[in-house]
């Protein structure tokens, strides 16, 4: 709980393969739930250190001024938090990561508690009061993914629709259990869902892997149970909307801003509103 009285959100960004829009997807909920008045923590434990990218935040931040700083055995609780688009939201920041990563990313698996750090900083020893907090990983998910998995509450798995990611899918999710069940999570994370990144209907294998026109728009009428969504959703799992690809994405990072900031009427840029309200209905118990 949170000081405010609500459940504290703590969101895994997922995903087992290079370029699936996991930093652009942590960007946007953070972005999307600040405007909606929820106070965010994004946490990079990615050490590419994309983040600045998204941001404006230094591109090569000290150590002291990364999560390395939380990792240390003498931290006391000084977060080395970073305001994020402060002219234009409030009570949204960042920790970044970045190559100082690599020091703790080495240290992790020999580490008496490593796996339990970001566990035991932000749960025990000095909790953060947000009301969500998003771990944007690495698609590398040994061994700080795992980290992030334990600490999380929750997790959101973005996906291409390509073929290669498809057969992948069923990998991230064999690593899920199989950590559930080696680390003993009680209560376990659960996955709110898979959403489709990086979505072009003009591409003929995307309309097929997604079962979806050239509008983007799901096929009515037909045998789509071999499609992606239909796949995820066997399994017991939410399938969010398409995110649709855009150059616009690309261009707002020029700018150091999420899409909706950038260019308000682009298209596409309501395609993670699903997700926000999602996330908001978790923190009201509504999910």
């Amino acid at each position: 709980m949170t000081k405010t009285g609500r459940s504290q959100i703590r969101l895994m960004i997922a995903s087992n393969a290079g370029g699936s829009g996991k930093t652009t997807t942590a960007v946007h909920l953070a972005y999307g739930l600040g405007k909606a008045g929820y106070r965010v923590t994004l946490i990079e434990l990615d050490h590419n250190g994309s983040l600045s990218t998204f941001t404006g935040l230094p591109p090569t931040p000290d150590a002291e001024d990364t999560l390395l700083k939380v990792w240390k055995s003498d931290f006391k609780g000084q977060y080395p938090l970073q305001p994020i688009w402060a002219d234009h939201v409030e009570a949204v920041d960042a920790i970044q990561g970045g190559k100082p990563l690599q020091t703790m990313i080495r240290e992790i698996p020999s580490r008496g508690r490593g796996f339990y750090i970001l566990q035991d900083r932000l749960l025990d020893d000095y909790p953060l009061d947000s009301d969500v907090i998003i771990f944007d990983t690495p698609a590398t998910l040994e061994p700080i993914g795992v980290m992030a998995l334990v600490a999380s509450t929750h997790v959101l798995c973005p996906i291409k629709p390509e073929q290669k990611d498809a057969e992948m899918l069923f990998g991230l999710l064999e690593w899920y259990y199989s950590t559930i069940s080696e680390f003993k999570l009680r209560p376990k994370p659960e996955i709110i869902g898979f959403v489709p990144t990086r979505v072009d209907p003009k591409k003929a294998t995307h309309r097929k892997i997604l079962g979806i026109d050239e509008k983007g728009i799901s096929l009515e009428g037909i045998d789509v149970s071999d499609t992606l969504p239909a796949l995820i959703q066997e399994a017991g799992i939410h399938c969010f909307p398409i995110v649709r690809d855009s150059n616009y994405y690309l261009t707002a990072t020029t700018a150091r801003l999420p899409l909706p900031l950038f260019r308000p009427n682009a298209p596409g840029v309501q395609d993670y509103d699903p997700i926000v309200e999602a996330v908001i209905n978790l923190i009201k118990g509504e999910f």
